[in-house]
């Protein structure tokens, strides 16, 4: 009986754990690195997707999640960093365009947000 007891207290423990640390994710930050979030403004009449590759505050080679811009709207890549002077890609389609992307420097600055437009 407590062999069983043993598995079963181990188990529930060790599920825990694991989901306790899934349930509470860590917030990406930049804090004490020479790194900045980019905030993407969409000045077209169509929702814009986007996403951004580049060297992130760590200084690898990453890739962000897809996010949206509506029409006439900013929307900030949230808990992603990306190096300051630096360049990344801005991958983007307007509407039902089909992908484009173009290189954007990332400058020097003492702000945690940079600011990119898509006419």
């Amino acid at each position: 009986m407590n062999n069983l007891r043993r598995k079963v207290t181990t188990a529930a423990l060790t599920a825990s754990a694991v989901l306790g640390g899934l349930a509470l994710p860590a917030t990406a930050s930049a804090e004490g690195q020479p790194a900045v979030q980019v905030m993407v403004c969409n000045d077209t009449s169509a929702r814009m997707d986007f996403w951004v590759k580049g060297y992130n505050q760590f200084g690898d080679w990453d890739d962000s999640p897809v996010w949206t811009a509506n029409s006439a709207t900013c929307a900030t890549g949230w808990g992603f960093w990306w190096k300051k002077n630096a360049s990344v890609e801005l991958h983007y389609k307007v509407g039902n365009g089909a992908w484009t992307w173009k290189a954007v420097y990332i400058p020097r600055t003492n702000d945690s947000r940079t600011l990119i437009r898509v006419p």
